[in-house]
């Protein structure tokens, strides 16, 4: 009893440091978070930044956006092509898995800059080989831990 009792309490404190050091998908997309602070700040990133802070899209996110990574993020306009409708209905409790795979198409792990982005080569979060559909890659934001391009359209 006592062995297992002490396996249990490492386990704890183990992952305890693991969730301080590391911290969490959520604490990243949060509103005074730097990532969300740059979008905001881009001017015609508003949206994105919304989105990203959709209730419950850091824990389907993970830990990734914990490592170093660049955004390839949808500028206004790419959102509003969608329509109001669309928008607010992938932000909705039911839908937040789809929204989250099609946000995982755009972040690709590494602070990359545009012509590494062009070369090509890369997979996205998605798990599958970026697409950039043509889109146009706008002038890059640099933080810390990240990277952040805004492109005209959403990824396919």
């Amino acid at each position: 009893m006592k062995k297992v009792t002490m396996s249990l309490l490492l386990v704890a404190v183990m992952t305890t440091t693991f969730f301080v050091r590391c911290g969490s998908g959520a604490s990243v997309l949060g509103a005074a978070s730097p990532l969300i602070s740059a979008l905001t700040g881009a001017g015609n990133l508003g949206t994105i930044a919304k989105v990203l802070q959709t209730p419950g899209l850091g824990k389907l996110l993970g830990g990734a956006l914990n490592k170093p990574f660049t955004l390839l993020a949808p500028n206004d306009g790419a959102f509003n092509a969608l329509g109001a409708g669309a928008l607010s209905n992938l932000t909705k409790p039911e839908n937040i898995g789809n929204l989250a795979n099609i946000l995982r198409k755009h972040v690709v792990p590494g602070k990359l800059d545009a012509g590494s982005v062009l070369k090509g080569g890369l997979s996205s979060l998605g798990g599958g080989a970026l697409n950039l559909g043509g889109a146009k890659l706008g002038n890059l934001i640099g933080g810390d831990k990240f990277n952040i391009i805004p492109v005209d359209r959403i990824l396919p």
